[in-house]
C-alpha cells in the first residue's frame, strides 16, 4: 500500500538535546527528557511554539529551546485480532464465573433462610 501524503508532527527540544515532556495535571517528573519517545508530540506548531515562547520568557538566562519538526512517511498495519479475541473471551470466562458465584451464594442463602424457617416452625409446632 503506497502513501502518498506525510504526516508532520513537533516536539520542543532544548540545548542539551533534550525532549520537553509534557507532565499533566499536578506537574510530576522531569519536564526534559532524552527519549523521544517519552517527547510531547504536537500535531501544528501553535503548541509547539507556545511552549518554546513560554521557556524563553520564563528562563531568559538559557537559550531558546528548538522546534523540531518531524516527518512521518511509513505505516505499519497491525493486526489486533488476536488480541482482541483473547480479551473478550477472559471478560466472557470472568462473566461466567462471577455469575457461577453468585448463583451458589443465592442457593447458601435460600437454604441458610429455609433451615431458620424450618427451625422456627418447629419450634412453633413444639409450644
Amino acid at each position: 500500500m503506497e502513501i502518498n501524503n506525510m504526516l508532520i508532527l513537533y516536539a520542543v527540544r532544548n540545548s542539551k538535546g533534550q525532549y520537553f515532556r509534557a507532565k499533566g495535571y499536578g506537574g510530576g517528573g522531569a519536564t526534559w527528557v532524552d527519549d523521544i519517545n517519552k517527547a510531547k508530540i504536537y500535531g501544528k506548531t501553535g503548541g509547539a511554539r507556545g511552549t518554546i515562547t513560554w521557556f524563553a520568557n520564563a528562563f531568559p538566562d538559557y537559550p531558546i529551546p528548538d522546534l523540531i519538526k518531524l516527518t512521518v512517511t511509513g505505516i505499519e498495519v497491525i493486526d489486533e485480532t488476536a488480541r482482541v479475541e483473547k480479551a473478550k473471551q477472559k471478560k466472557l470466562e470472568e462473566k461466567a464465573r462471577r455469575e457461577k458465584q453468585r448463583a451458589e451464594y443465592a442457593i447458601k442463602e435460600a437454604e441458610r433462610k429455609l433451615a431458620e424457617a424450618q427451625a422456627k416452625l418447629n419450634k412453633l409446632k413444639n409450644k
